[in-house]
């Protein structure tokens, strides 16, 4: 009997290594309520552990039509979908699920808001046309990492270490019962 209950003890200590595990989204770009003032081509999501090829998500307009998502790639820990045309401005939300290397499911969303100037559709002369050819570093997008909100975070690791404790706990109190059993 004392056997089994040291071995449950030690289940209990190793549990809260297995529940740290979870993938979580690191970052995203564009971030989660950001406001993108570039033409948008491609969105990323990044995780902290890698995603199985499974994992996708859905760009749904500010009415609920879904856009489509040209391709969606899966490379280790991002998540990619691009666009062939920028995005027309307006608000966003990202559905995304996520098959991640433990095999859990995690489904979650985020919402952005595309603000770029509209492309001017005026007739340009062969000169104007030299002048306003855009360069590389105009079609690149003003990227800020996304931190998810830190608040189910700390209330996770809250809940771990008072986990760690509990068992740690119920460890030393059965170890005293078995030493003093002995003698």
């Amino acid at each position: 009997m004392l056997k089994r209950i040291i071995l449950f003890a030690c289940l209990l200590v190793l549990l809260p290594t297995t529940a740290l595990a979870h993938t979580e989204l690191k970052s995203s770009t564009p971030s989660d309520k950001e406001t993108v003032t570039k033409p948008l081509t491609e969105i990323v999501l990044e995780f902290n552990t890698p995603i199985e090829n499974l994992s996708t998500f859905t760009l749904l307009d500010k009415k609920g039509q879904k856009v489509k998502v040209d391709h969606i790639a899966v490379e280790d820990k991002v998540l990619k979908g691009t666009f062939k045309k920028p995005l027309p401005n307006g608000e966003y939300t990202v559905n995304w699920k996520i098959v991640g290397e433990d095999g859990h499911i995690i489904e979650r969303s985020f919402t952005f808001t595309v603000n770029a100037p509209e492309p001017e559709e005026k007739k340009l002369t062969p000169t104007e046309t030299a002048e306003k050819t855009p360069t590389s570093k105009d079609n690149k997008q003003e990227i800020k990492p996304n931190k998810p909100d830190s608040t189910n975070n700390d209330k996770n690791n809250f809940m771990t270490y008072l986990f760690i404790g509990a068992s740690l706990v119920v460890l030393l109190i059965l170890t005293t019962l078995l030493l003093r059993r002995g003698k």
